[in-house]
């Protein structure tokens, strides 16, 4: 499945993993066909790609200084 693989990159994991974890979402659901497991492969990567922005968006807010402290600085 190149879906598997495409969560496997955006995932940073080996191919084998990330269809490991599919198998194992698809049994916890009870599908056995390859197109539940497909479409389950394809939740995955879209549930990681808006994780993914979420955590992107958290990492800006805790950058940003507050304005107490913006011109703090720190002595080498």
């Amino acid at each position: 499945m190149s879906t598997c693989g495409r969560l496997a990159t955006f995932l940073n994991l080996s191919a084998a993993t990330a269809r490991q974890r599919v198998d194992y979402q698809a049994n916890q659901e009870g599908i056995r066909d390859a197109a539940g497991k497909l479409q389950i492969a394809e939740r995955m990567l879209e549930e990681a790609k808006s994780n993914a922005i979420n955590q992107g968006l958290l990492l800006d807010l805790q950058l940003n200084a507050l304005e107490s402290e913006a011109q703090f600085m720190d002595e080498d």
